[in-house]
């Protein structure tokens, strides 16, 4: 199960060059940190469901995104998986490098998502793929 952060327009149109993919491994790690509630909550999203992401919500996830961040940069959290992108494939050259780099550079894509929902009145939605 893989999930995506995806922008919508306020037709509800998913405007495809902004989103992020937070695949299995990945949202398991995030399951597997304490004190980010929203990153958290992700594990246990149904991959069937479009899920609307609301102000509130991402209000918190901008703030959890960045604090991570900064922890990821002491090293203050666990160590992230070296790949992601394994998940059923049985082959690890499918999977791309991770590790504190790509942590690093999910967040960032993360928060920048959020940003520009807030600055284009944009929407955020969750949305799962079983595959």
């Amino acid at each position: 199960m893989a999930l995506t952060l995806q922008l919508a327009d306020l037709d509800g149109n998913l405007l495809s060059e902004s989103y992020a993919l937070l695949d299995e491994e990945l949202l398991d790690y995030f399951a597997s940190l304490s004190g980010f509630p929203v990153l958290r909550s992700f594990r246990g999203v149904d991959p069937t469901d479009e899920t609307f992401v609301d102000e509130e919500v991402r209000g918190v996830l901008a703030a959890e995104a960045e604090e991570l961040e900064r922890r990821v940069e002491r090293r203050e959290v666990p160590e992230p998986p070296d790949h992601v992108g394994l998940e059923g494939l049985g082959d690890l050259r499918l999977g791309e490098d991770f590790g504190w780099k790509g942590l690093r550079d999910i967040l960032r894509r993360i928060s920048h998502l959020l940003h520009l929902a807030q600055t284009l009145g944009a929407e955020v939605w969750l949305l799962g793929d079983e595959g």
